[in-house]
């Protein structure tokens, strides 16, 4: 088995996962297994365009097309059953990262957040927002100010036993920036796509990456499309709320009444503990500017 940190966990998985952080602990949080998936009794079917979802209050199942189903349980086990002997290692291991991984956060009772974070001050702050709103971009170019980056697109809230703070723990070692932001940002490095046919591609950072977890300082969301000049806007009570629920990572597995109270619960104490910011830019904004916004905000 090959054995991976992320997302806060020990992970012993029988295929490889290039984006995970390699680890040397005997302990296991969470394995990963291709196998025949079991069926379950679902309380709880839903749809998201081409993925499937079957949930009861321990177990996830869900199908993505042609492609995989996938099995998560007690927040503790995956399990990848391939539809088809030619779904590629990079379309299994993806959807691995981006659903089974969150249905076990669901399962564990922790919240993961859309969300990028840097390091600074002893402090996490967190920049999210929705597809096309610069956040990847921007995250980008605060690492070419020296600013030390944290995790690029889920960070994971979690509340300690005993500890009133909620902190932000980094899911693995990879920026994910489009074509255009790398002509943008004159990176050349496109080895590893992050989907074959798409100009998506995977910046590891496993030499810098930080497992360590941080409480939760500042909240910058980005928003682009709605005005004419770039607007900056401080948020509180229910306001930050609002904006910040919408980023809740995997939203769709977090309907159920006991983690609704868990979204409600954590937001909650991040906004009195962290301040929020809202960055609102136009459709078409000089980057350098709405990086200069952000970093006037750290």
């Amino acid at each position: 088995m090959h054995k991976y940190w992320g997302f806060g966990l020990l992970i012993s998985s029988g295929i490889e996962f290039p984006e995970l952080m390699p680890a040397s602990s005997p302990h296991t949080d969470v394995t990963i297994t291709i196998d025949v998936i079991p069926q379950i009794h679902a309380t709880t079917t839903f749809s998201t365009g081409r993925i499937t979802y079957y949930m009861n209050d321990r177990e996830l199942v869900f199908t993505v097309g042609d492609i995989a189903s996938y099995y998560v349980a007690d927040g503790t086990r995956i399990i990848i059953s391939p539809l088809t002997t030619e779904a590629e290692d990079r379309f299994l291991r993806m959807f691995v990262l981006a659903g089974a991984m969150a249905g076990i956060l669901q399962q564990r009772k922790q919240l993961p957040l859309h969300a990028a974070g840097i390091v600074s001050a002893g402090g996490l702050t967190l920049i999210s927002g929705h597809s096309g709103a610069g956040k990847s971009t921007t995250l980008a170019g605060l690492q070419e100010r020296g600013y030390r980056i944290f995790t690029d697109d889920v960070t994971v809230l979690r509340q300690l036993p005993d500890d009133d703070c909620v902190r932000g723990i980094a899911s693995y070692p990879m920026l994910k920036l489009w074509e255009q932001s790398l002509q943008t940002l004159q990176w050349n490095d496109r080895s590893f796509p992050v989907m074959p046919g798409m100009e998506k591609y995977g910046i590891f950072f496993h030499q810098h990456f930080d497992t360590q977890h941080y409480p939760v300082k500042k909240i910058i969301l980005l928003s682009a499309g709605e005005v004419s000049e770039i607007q900056q806007e401080k948020l509180t009570g229910s306001k930050a709320f609002t904006h910040i629920v919408q980023h809740i990572y995997k939203e769709v597995l977090f309907r159920q009444p006991a983690t609704r109270a868990l979204c409600f619960d954590t937001i909650s104490a991040v906004i009195r503990q962290a301040e929020t910011h809202l960055i609102r830019r136009p459709a078409d904004c000089d980057p350098a500017h709405l990086l200069n916004t952000v970093t006037a905000l750290l």
